[in-house]
């Protein structure tokens, strides 16, 4: 009997094993004032949604589910004071622990100190100073009365709800065309709050009612309806979201459609503040080197960055990004495919041919330029006590080079490709919802520890092997054999794998008393986004595993025979582009592309077992 594999979530806190792998490194706070402590705990927390100034433009805020809050407009929405005081420190304190279901904002209770909670609210503070100036006044609501659902109903229309929110709360009513009030039937209610009971969604919704949502056309309705009716209308609004639910990752089709709108300009940072030097717009030419330079500091050949960053050098050399200008590219690139790919795989304007090329950078792929150069200055993280000082050559510390949106403009691409409610690639976003964001972990934990400039990934067996945890149960049963194994992701802050490039084949088979295979008793399950591209891009499949969860495979067999249950985990790194790859040579191109892409599918041939687990079956 074959038993069907299915998808199990199990969503988990990160392991202790797996956060000793990480090492945390300090968040430089070079564009905050004075390095303050406040400062620096927003940073690492908070920059990437409500930005370096505060006004909710951070680069996270176009992958977010309802956009970040600006601390600089005043509209805090979320009070226990009156419409257009400030919120109170418990306010604050309440939304940045317990974050905001249906949203995209964590609840950081469990990470951050109370030191850093204070110093998070004395910075928030400091974005709006004339607000937090005045005393708020406090606002009290009645004791609870008998919830009364049939009264709420009743007032539902009567006090004007369903005039925004519809008459059965999806946010459809006739002035919704004006502004989009929350489908309250869909997603839970976003006021923080410690418990999700249904008493708690009660106060929060009662809250709501009557102080209104500062910075939206929802009034407060204190003073217009007696508490009672406030707490009916409360009842009503947990009855219609009875069965709302967080939402998942993926785009709705408005989302996409609506982006292919929209401009494209891709490998753009999107955030405000100083950072957008970096990567707010496409990289310019350096132009003519400062006479202050000697002839090696003037290259922009990573070859002469290794003179004396020698060790970033070597690493780099053997890494994917230092392979990114490939045969595979370039093939392309020759073949017509439009040049907005080289933006990411070979972003310095003189790798691009124009006035300013430069033949030799153009196989340097993200060189060290590409991110480090800006007008002849570098930019990076502090200082490396490893390296003499040179006042001759300017340096810009910056405190991105240590945050995971310094990774986003070529690792998340835009909504309007988006297949299966997902852009092509998202792993930016994949990490913005998941539990390392709210920890604190960035890429660079991961991927650059003790800022190694290796990128090492899913091409590298210990790296992908120290991601995973396998689990095997494997049974004698009345009928023959029973097989699950458990494959989790307990190290990856992203969907594993989080590219549709790789597939990882998770395989079961029977072995005999002799160790031999049990013919008829293999079978094998593919993770990963299995993609295909007709002139249009296709979604197979996606049994891809988001962090902290697991896929589950179950098999069973009728066989007498089997001793032993063998479960391999193997990992084909480049599995689409060697399928492309022997597509585009079978399209018989002209020589000298068939000699790029015969190099490309070389490079992309590579497999590895990850893990193989022989187990003895268990009656």
């Amino acid at each position: 009997m074959d038993v069907r594999y299915h998808m199990v979530p199990t969503v988990r806190r990160l392991t202790a094993s797996y956060l000793a792998l990480t090492i945390i490194v300090g968040v430089a706070v070079a564009n905050r004032p004075n390095g303050r402590s406040s400062a620096a705990t927003y940073d690492r927390y908070c920059v990437a949604c409500h930005g370096e100034l505060g006004d909710g433009r951070g680069p996270a805020a176009p992958f977010t589910w309802s956009a970040p809050r600006s601390f600089v407009t005043g509209n805090y929405k979320w009070r226990s004071t009156q419409m257009g005081d400030a919120p109170s420190n418990d306010d604050l304190r309440t939304t940045i622990r317990f974050g905001a279901p249906g949203t995209s904002m964590h609840g950081f209770g469990d990470v951050l100190t109370s030191r850093e909670l204070d110093d998070l609210i004395v910075e928030l503070q400091g974005f709006d100073k004339p607000l937090f100036a005045k005393p708020p006044r406090a606002f009290a609501i009645a004791s609870p009365t008998t919830p009364d659902r049939e009264r709420g109903t009743a007032l539902w229309s009567s006090a004007g709800c369903a005039t925004c929110h519809g008459e059965t709360g999806k946010g459809d009513g006739p002035a919704a065309k004006a502004w989009r009030p929350y489908d309250l039937t869909a997603s839970p209610l976003r006021r923080p709050r410690e418990h999700d009971d249904p008493t708690s969604r009660r106060r929060a919704a009662a809250t709501s009612i009557a102080l209104g949502i500062a910075g939206t056309p929802m009034p407060g309705y204190t003073g217009q309806l007696p508490d009672a009716d406030l707490w009916a209308l409360a009842d009503h609004v947990v009855e219609l979201g009875e069965h709302a639910q967080r939402r998942g990752i993926a785009l709705d089709d408005e989302e996409i459609v609506r982006d292919r709108g929209a401009p494209l300009d891709t490998a753009i940072w999107p955030g405000t503040g100083s950072d957008a030097a970096i990567w707010g717009a496409h990289l310019a030419a350096q132009g003519t080197p400062p006479p202050t330079l000697a002839p090696a500091q003037a290259s922009l050949s990573a070859k002469q960055c290794g003179r004396c960053h020698a060790k970033q050098f070597r690493e780099w050399s053997n890494s994917l990004h230092g392979a990114a200008g490939s045969p595979g590219l370039y093939a392309q690139l020759d073949a017509g495919m439009k040049d907005t790919c080289r933006r990411c795989h070979a972003p310095l304007a003189e790798q691009a041919p124009g006035n300013v090329y430069d033949a030799a950078l153009r196989d340097e792929g993200v060189t060290c330029a590409g991110c480090h150069v800006r007008a002849w200055t570098r930019n990076g993280p502090g200082a490396s006590a490893t390296l003499l000082g040179d006042a001759a050559y300017p340096k810009h510390d910056r405190a991105i080079y240590e945050r995971g949106d310094f990774c986003l403009p070529c690792h998340q691409l835009p909504p309007r490709n988006g297949l299966g409610g997902k852009p092509l690639l998202d792993t930016y976003k994949e990490w913005l919802e998941s539990p390392y964001m709210r920890r604190g972990i960035q890429c660079q934990h991961c991927h650059m520890p003790n800022r190694e400039h290796q990128w090492l990934g899913i091409h590298d067996k210990d790296t992908f092997r120290q991601g995973i945890r396998l689990d095997v149960d494997a049974r004698r049963t009345e009928h023959g054999a029973s097989v699950i194994a458990d494959l989790t992701n307990i190290g990856a802050g992203h969907y594993l794998p989080t590219t549709p490039t790789p597939a990882v084949w998770l395989r079961i088979e029977l072995l005999d008393r002799d160790h031999r295979p049990i013919p008829g008793a293999r079978d094998e399950l593919r993770i990963g986004r299995d993609l295909w591209f007709d002139g249009t891009w296709h979604e197979r499949a996606d049994t891809r595993i988001p962090p902290g969860e697991k896929v589950r495979f179950v098999k069973a067999w009728s066989t007498n025979d089997a001793a032993t249950a063998r479960v391999t985990v193997e990992v084909w790194p480049d599995d689409y582009y060697e399928k492309f790859y022997k597509q585009r040579l079978a399209e018989n191109p002209t020589s000298a592309i068939r000699a790029e892409y015969e190099r490309a599918q070389l490079r992309a041939s590579g497999h590895y077992i990850a893990e193989q687990r022989d187990v003895q079956l268990s009656h």
